[in-house]
């Protein structure tokens, strides 16, 4: 994990024993404007476009919950608490099973959130991008984290204390209200995961995976047809419930299907209909 230079306060985590810096205003001040009607924006360049239309048709993110729900005096008092964390491909944000001090928001950048449902056997459940929350299920009278969140790409979060946040919740009816629909439209979202998992073939699951990067991550700038950001081949396997071979081996036809192209690492989607029909079986 690494700390942005520039900061201007350094605090001890008692935790982790880390060194952190603060810097107040940075980076939830460009995300959450002080108007909730003025547009929220973030610098997303290095990434490529984070959303398409699915994803823009889906869940609304943490940052514009606060910005839209939250009074004036609490949007700066977040502001005034964030802090801002760096963390490098494959780092843990915060890791299952423990305490549950702190509410994170992506900046910029590609998680992973993984937890163990056999005993040592783990599974990705959920991907996020720019402006999801983090940590938000470790919410309870014994906070801690359920699962573990992992970086997919050099990854920046906003870390707001969990004490705080949940005063917010509770000195704001609205965004306590709006939070909690995105809260129960996120569970129904992994229930529905689950159940396609018992009930779709490998094939399916695999194109389903597919279609979620592309909602999670959005499109290359530079090529309207390729993921902006591709799992590596293990964790579309953990997602879809399958074996790495098995994983290769739908690529492989889906590619030969003309349904998707492969370029080293990274898919593009040659035909969006096809690869829809593939999932829906």
């Amino acid at each position: 994990m690494r700390i942005d230079r520039e900061s201007t306060c350094i605090e001890r985590n008692a935790q982790t024993g880390r060194r952190e810096h603060r810097r107040p205003g940075y980076c939830l001040s460009t995300i959450i404007p002080a108007n909730p009607n003025q547009r929220m924006s973030c610098d997303r360049s290095s990434f490529g476009s984070p959303m398409n239309d699915s994803a823009a048709r889906s869940l609304p993110h943490l940052d514009q919950l606060i910005a839209r729900h939250c009074s004036p005096e609490w949007r700066e008092l977040l502001r005034a608490q964030n802090t801002v964390l760096t963390f490098a491909k494959g780092e843990a944000i915060f890791t299952s099973g423990q305490k549950a001090e702190r509410m994170f928001m992506i900046h910029r950048g590609r998680v992973k959130v993984v937890a163990s449902y056999i005993k040592g056997k783990e599974r990705i459940i959920r991907m996020a991008s720019d402006g999801e929350a983090l940590g938000h299920r470790g919410i309870g009278q014994e906070p801690v984290y359920t699962a573990s969140a992992i970086a997919l790409a050099p990854t920046r979060v906003n870390a707001i204390p969990m004490a705080l946040f949940l005063s917010t919740l509770k000195a704001n009816p609205h965004f306590c209200y709006h939070f909690l629909l995105y809260f129960a439209a996120e569970l129904r979202l992994l229930d529905q995961h689950l159940r396609d998992l018992m009930n779709m073939d490998v094939a399916q699951r695999v194109a389903k995976v597919i279609l979620l990067c592309r909602d999670t991550f959005g499109m290359d700038e530079a090529d309207a047809r390729k993921l902006a950001f591709t799992l590596p081949r293990r964790d579309i396997a953990s997602m879809a419930d399958t074996t790495y071979e098995s994983v290769i081996r739908t690529l492989a036809h889906f590619d030969q299907e003309g349904i998707i192209e492969l370029e080293g690492k990274g898919i593009r989607i040659r035909n969006k209909a096809k690869l829809e029909k593939a999932m829906s079986g």
